[in-house]
């Protein structure tokens, strides 16, 4: 395991990047001189992501820099974790696992048992893989939030849900990238949870006009994201990472990219063909099967959420009454 970034703050500094090694944290600036460039916040790194990836491998595949980090280094418990990314732009990929695209299908006609329904929507499953291309939606940058902060939960949010993402962050400008060349615009991965308001998805006063994706998915703290950064050379291969779900301990999802019905090279190219992925941009790609909407449970205040990806980390969100949240601060 190498060194992973970092986007920490202490007492009453900004937040700003560092390398996490052995739980313990030093300041990406103290490698300033190794050519790095915006080490001062996360924007500011990720903007510069073309001319700092090669330095910055450099810098986490030293053994010096570990052993300077173990030796000097901070524990991470002394600091206040922050999102390890700044997205101006983020895209979440719809029904994009296989089990998750089943499972809902069956959820919908009540239909487990059917004779040869499962094997009906897997075709169709199929089909789409062949001849369809990715569902994208956009979500409000603003949801983007901490992996450890409160989730609150206003009251009337009776459906809101949870979805465990890989999320994908650019490094380099992208535009009409072909998927073989996908990966050479990415700049790491992280965990994500695309908090969902299922009630909201659909408009009932409007209902010819679709989804509504700022009102079911872009308040401020529905997209926790981290704890960290990982760096795409240290991924080897993105379709075996393992999103999963826990809710109060109880396991909820447990999925593998490679059930992904578009893989990220598909979904970067996919993107690219119709607008600018820019560096610092984030895809949400898909969710696996076992959301709230398949277990008939919402979140409520108490519930306690912890989502990973294998190699990406974890991060832990209370949800907590918002009302109660607000009279607190007065």
């Amino acid at each position: 395991m190498f060194p992973v970034l970092v986007n920490v703050s202490i007492a009453a500094c900004m937040p700003f990047p560092a390398l996490l090694f052995d739980s313990r944290v030093m300041a990406l600036a103290h490698w300033r001189t190794n050519g790095l460039r915006g080490t001062s916040s996360m924007r500011e790194l990720l903007d510069e992501w073309e001319g700092n990836a090669e330095p910055l491998k450099h810098v986490v595949r030293s053994q010096a820099t570990q052993a300077l980090i173990v030796e000097q280094g901070i524990e991470l418990t002394a600091f206040r974790v922050h999102e390890p990314i700044a997205p101006r732009q983020v895209y979440c990929t719809i029904g994009n696992y296989r089990e998750q695209v089943l499972q809902a299908a069956l959820d919908a006609q009540n239909a487990a048992d059917a004779p040869g329904r499962r094997e009906a929507v897997l075709r169709s499953i199929e089909t789409r893989r062949r001849e369809g291309a990715p569902y994208v939606c956009l979500k409000g940058a603003a949801a983007v939030a901490a992996p450890f902060d409160p989730l609150p939960v206003e009251g009337g949010m009776a459906t809101l849900d949870w979805e465990v993402e890989i999320g994908v962050v650019i490094g380099r400008h992208a535009r009409n990238v072909e998927a073989a060349r996908a990966f050479d615009h990415v700049a790491g991965y992280c965990v994500v949870n695309d908090i969902t308001l299922r009630d909201r998805i659909a408009r009932a006063d409007v209902p010819m006009l679709g989804t509504d994706w700022v009102q079911s998915k872009s308040r401020p703290g529905w997209l926790p994201a981290g704890p960290w950064l990982v760096p795409a050379w240290d991924v080897e291969a993105p379709s075996a990472l393992r999103p999963w779900l826990r809710l109060n301990g109880d396991l909820m999802q447990d999925g593998l990219a490679g059930d992904m019905i578009f893989g990220i090279a598909e979904q970067i190219a996919y993107l690219s063909r119709h607008t600018s992925l820019h560096p610092g941009d984030l895809i949400c790609t898909g969710t696996p099967a076992g959301i709230g909407s398949h277990y008939g449970r919402y979140l409520r205040a108490g519930d306690v959420l912890e989502a990973g990806v294998s190699a990406l980390g974890v991060q832990r969100i209370v949800c907590v009454d918002a009302a109660a949240e607000r009279g607190g601060e007065r």
